[in-house]
């Protein structure tokens, strides 16, 4: 009897099972931390938006400040924002829509864009 090196082909079906059976686990756990850290991403804009419009001349006479007067850069070159930040006494609140090839990824609670932003 000659010793053979090498797998048998349970031993290879047994690993691909194994394999599958790992990527089935780690594949949506992936997902959600992808959808987590986007959304996230236009928190943290949101928050920018807020800042920003700390720094911009006058901002406490005025109802709200448009996104486009506040000059920031967009969120990703293929993601077109458009936002205001409303301003109630000292009460600032973000308000963003994002779309990414038409098609709206990122939208605030209560979102309404005034007619000349």
């Amino acid at each position: 009897m000659r010793n053979r090196e090498g797998f048998t082909l349970v031993e290879l079906i047994a690993v691909i099972a194994l394999l599958a059976l790992v990527t089935m686990l780690i594949v949506p756990g992936l997902n959600n931390l992808l959808n987590s850290n986007r959304s996230k991403q236009y928190q943290t804009y949101e928050d920018m938006m807020v800042e920003t419009t700390k720094t911009y001349p006058n901002y406490r006479n005025k109802a709200y400040v448009c996104l486009k007067q506040l000059n920031m850069q967009q969120v990703n070159q293929n993601i077109d924002c458009n936002g205001y930040v409303k301003v109630s006494g000292n009460k600032l609140t973000p308000y963003l829509r994002c779309l990414e090839n038409g098609q709206e990824i990122y939208k605030s609670a209560g979102y309404a864009l005034p007619s000349d932003c």
